[in-house]
């Protein structure tokens, strides 16, 4: 197995090099050098004169897109490792739980009372609400008798979803078409436009957060041997699944909310890297964690220049990469049956 100190070292080189090169990218193009002086005097330290210009774009335009790109695809992704811990199954997603379909009610219902225009942090929280409220409703649905069986949570949840999903079509139904337009344009999940609001609203929450999900690789690694194993070696297996689904619902619902949903970053990171760092979560969680803040600051970017002028919102780009992935793994699994 490849040593995972030297593997955390590479990811984090790698995404310092993506996270000043994506800075330098766009319809101005500044070398990696001039960011970097930029960074650097935006937080005191000179090395000489420096470009006002370059401080202009680096400090009030693209710095807070890729810190915001970053922070967003490090929690979906420790998100979807957290939850494919949870149903022990490494094609699971956030979306399972009903959280993306709860982020979308909550954005919808703020859109069609016109509530967003009356003040930036609302889209947010309603969105984060919605999340919060669906998954919740997953969870005590699910739940008999202080036991939430794994089935019942993925049919449920599956269920709960296609009904959210029906009551956002009911309303968009009778919205007007700058209200529709207004939600498939959160709906595609896009990063432009986002400030330092957006840095202020989600960095440090979801910081604290996913240092809190280092504290649970132990316990998730013994629950993957099975409930009965995982309540003889003394972790309660209900306590654990019920305080993952708070994590994942408050990561997810707070990515979401100043994100739009994203889809497939949860359920390409973690897996991919179970093929290099293995599936243990002592090291896939921290290795998640800088892998997703690479990998969409990476579709960021690339939805930034492919056909520039003209912005690609980058949840396409996610979707472009994430659905032939997920086909090739079907394929995969069902050639593993077959055998």
């Amino acid at each position: 197995m490849v040593q995972l100190k030297k593997v955390l070292i590479i990811l984090a080189l790698l995404l310092l090099t993506v996270f000043i090169i994506s800075i330098g990218v766009g319809s101005v193009f500044i070398p990696p050098l001039r960011v970097l002086k930029a960074l650097l005097s935006l937080i005191g330290i000179s090395f000489g004169p420096t470009n006002d210009m370059d401080l202009t774009i680096v400090g009030q335009i693209r710095l807070p897109r890729i810190i915001i790109a970053m922070i967003v695809g490090m929690s979906l992704s420790i998100a979807g490792a957290l939850v494919q811990g949870l149903y022990r199954n490494p094609m699971a997603d956030p979306g399972i739980i009903g959280t993306s379909s709860g982020a979308s009610f909550g954005a919808i219902v703020c859109i069609a009372f016109s509530l967003n225009t009356i003040n930036i942090f609302y889209l947010p929280l309603f969105a984060f609400a919605g999340a919060l409220l669906i998954s919740f409703l997953v969870y005590r649905l699910s739940t008999k008798n202080n036991k939430t069986p794994i089935t019942n949570l993925i049919l449920i949840g599956i269920a709960v979803s296609t009904f959210v999903s029906s009551i956002n079509s009911l309303i968009l139904s009778n919205i007007n078409q700058y209200q529709v337009s207004e939600y498939i344009f959160w709906m595609l999940g896009s990063l432009d436009g986002r400030s330092w609001v957006h840095v202020k609203i989600s960095f440090i929450p979801l910081c604290i957060l996913m240092l809190f999900s280092l504290l649970f690789a132990k316990r998730i690694n013994i629950l993957i041997l099975g409930e009965e194993e995982s309540f003889t070696i003394g972790v309660n297996p209900e306590k654990l699944k019920k305080t993952l689904l708070v994590l994942v619902s408050l990561i997810t619902g707070i990515a979401v909310s100043v994100s739009g949903p994203i889809s497939f970053v949860g359920l390409i990171v973690p897996h991919m890297l179970r093929l290099i760092v293995g599936s243990d979560y002592r090291r896939l969680i921290p290795a998640s964690i800088l892998s997703g803040g690479i990998f969409l600051i990476v579709c960021d970017t690339i939805a930034r220049v492919l056909f520039s002028p003209v912005e690609v919102k980058v949840g396409i780009i996610t979707s472009l990469v994430g659905v032939p992935y997920f086909l090739y793994l079907l394929k995969k699994r069902e050639n593993e049956v077959s055998v």
